[in-house]
């Protein structure tokens, strides 16, 4: 899957991420972990997966959780989405939209990151994403970022690489770099896209 459009991708993810990170990432995030970022779950499940941590304080509830403790290594993989189409967590049933965008995002991103059946459903739903849901619609965060890029490079299609610069862009308009999460999303999604 590798080219030059992924290669320019990953560069930019992995740059993006040492902008906060700098050169000793492991170390960095281990001290992002020992602040306020460390009561996140899911940074927590974002940091084993890099391998800065080794373990959860807590029982994955929500398929983002499920889906990053899994490929974590750290939990039972859920049965896949019996739907093909659509949003991979289904519809955002009493949940404000920027918490319903952040979920779905970040369940993308460990789905593509699992492979197989469950990045044909990343895949399905990145491009549901693209067709109905703003991606400035949740928290800032880059969550996916390195499904839409990849899509783009596959498809020839202007519309992922657009999201995928609007994720990439909205985690660091408001310093000029990305937050300590953000930085850890980035530099995850940059070393999935370059696994492939």
């Amino acid at each position: 899957m590798e080219s030059n459009q992924l290669t320019a991708w990953t560069d930019r993810l992995f740059g993006s991420a040492s902008l906060t990170l700098g050169e000793d990432a492991e170390r960095v995030i281990q001290q992002i972990l020992a602040g306020r970022v460390g009561n996140l779950r899911m940074a927590q499940l974002v940091a084993t997966c890099l391998g800065a941590s080794d373990s959860i304080d807590f029982t994955p509830r929500s398929l983002d959780e499920q889906l990053w403790a899994a490929l974590a290594g750290i939990g039972n993989l859920p049965e896949s989405p019996t739907q093909s189409t659509g949003a991979l967590t289904g519809e955002p049933d009493g949940l404000a939209i920027e918490v319903w965008t952040e979920i779905e995002l970040a369940s993308v991103h460990a789905a593509w990151s699992l492979g197989g059946g469950w990045r044909s459903r990343a895949e399905s739903a990145a491009a549901w994403l693209v067709e109905h849901v703003q991606p400035d619609n949740a928290t800032n965060r880059p969550w996916a970022v390195h499904v839409f890029a990849a899509l783009a490079s596959q498809r020839g299609d202007q519309s992922y690489e657009l999201y995928a610069q609007t994720l990439l862009h909205n985690c660091q308009v408001g310093s000029g770099k990305p937050d300590p999460f953000s930085a850890m999303i980035l530099l995850h999604a940059g070393n999935q896209i370059q696994a492939c």
